[in-house]
Formats: C-alpha cells, sequence, structure tokens
C-alpha cells in the first residue's frame, strides 16, 4: 500500500510538473502577441528657430524693438537734460520729479514693446505646437521630444515639421497654384518682422 501511494504521489507530481512546464508564460496567447514599442521623434528646436521663418521674423522684431527703444531712450533723455537745463540749481525736488517722470516713460516704452512681442511670440510658438501636433498624428508617433540631452533612438522630425510649417494654413487650391508657380497668397513673416514694430 505504501508502495502504491508513493508510485501514485510521484506520478501526480511528474504530471503536474509537465502539465505546468507546458502551460507556462511562453504558450499564452499574451505572450504570442508582440506589444509595439513606441514610437518617439525627435524635435531640433535650435534648428527650427535657425530656419522656420516665423522665428526669423521673430528674431528681427527684437532686433527692431531694441533699436526703438535705444532711439526712443535718446530721445526722451535729450528731452530730459533740455529741461534740467532750464531749471535753477535750488529745484532739486523739481530735477527729482522729472527724473521720474522719464524713468516713468523709458518703463512705459519698454513694456509695451516686450508686450508687443510676447504675443508675437506666443502665436509663433502656438502654431509650431499645432504643426507637431499634426506630425505626429500624421506619423502615428507616440511622443515627440526635443533633441538634446542623452536620448537614444527616435527619429528625426523637425523636416518634417519645417514642410509641415511651410504649407500650414493653405487651402488645396493654394498649394496648387504655388505648385503651378503662383505667388505664395499668404503675408511674408519676413516682411512683418522687419517693420518698425509701433
Amino acid at each position: 500500500m505504501a508502495k502504491r501511494f508513493f508510485l501514485f504521489l510521484t506520478l501526480t507530481v511528474g504530471l503536474l510538473l509537465l502539465v505546468l512546464a507546458y502551460a507556462g508564460p511562453h504558450r499564452t496567447v499574451e505572450a504570442n502577441t508582440k506589444v509595439p514599442e513606441p514610437k518617439i521623434g525627435l524635435l531640433d528646436l535650435d534648428r527650427i528657430k535657425k530656419k522656420a521663418p516665423h522665428f526669423i521674423a521673430l528674431e528681427q522684431r527684437a532686433k527692431n524693438n531694441r533699436r526703438i527703444l535705444e532711439e526712443f531712450t535718446a530721445q526722451v533723455l535729450a528731452e530730459h537734460q533740455q529741461q534740467i537745463q532750464t531749471l535753477s540749481p535750488d529745484d532739486f525736488s523739481r530735477s527729482r520729479e522729472l527724473a521720474l517722470a522719464t524713468q516713468a516713460r523709458l518703463d512705459q516704452k519698454r513694456q509695451e514693446l516686450e508686450e508687443s512681442y510676447r504675443r508675437q511670440e506666443e502665436a509663433v510658438l502656438e502654431e509650431l505646437k499645432a504643426v507637431v501636433a499634426h506630425v505626429a498624428k500624421k506619423e502615428k508617433y507616440d511622443c515627440i521630444l526635443l533633441k538634446g540631452g542623452f536620448q537614444v533612438g527616435g527619429e528625426d522630425v523637425t523636416d518634417q515639421v519645417l514642410k509641415t510649417w511651410d504649407k500650414w494654413g493653405l487651402t488645396f487650391w493654394q498649394r496648387v497654384w504655388i505648385f503651378l508657380g503662383g505667388k505664395d497668397p499668404r503675408p511674408d513673416p519676413l516682411a512683418e518682422g522687419s517693420g518698425d514694430g509701433q
């Protein structure tokens, strides 16, 4: 009886091990289906800032704003110097008021130029985000990261973003017109950025 029990126990354990060996995770449906790797795109923002007409226009706008502020500062300081020269030497409080008024004018002009630039920069960045989202959806990227640092792998999507942004906002017929040699109907962003910004 003990031999039968020992034989039965050995066969049961052996059969159980055999069933578990063949029914492991490598035999399941989940193990046979491959999990797709995430598709990652890399965006070189520095290259976009150097090549995209919108960012070039934004840089020109910043240069123009600096030039306008320098000219305005020179003009206001010249006016202030003339006002100070007309004062008597005993009017220290009046000269202080004039200095505060001059500084207020300079600060106001600086804030106006900074606010104008900030609005334009925000619009350009929103348009860039929309273009990147469009490229990500079209090419089925799971994630688009900024190029730089120590990323390994991923596909560079900078050229696709620049190409898409170049045609951004055009209708089909406008694209056909440009293809056939017509002029782009959109205003030139470089021409907009070269104005005096006032």
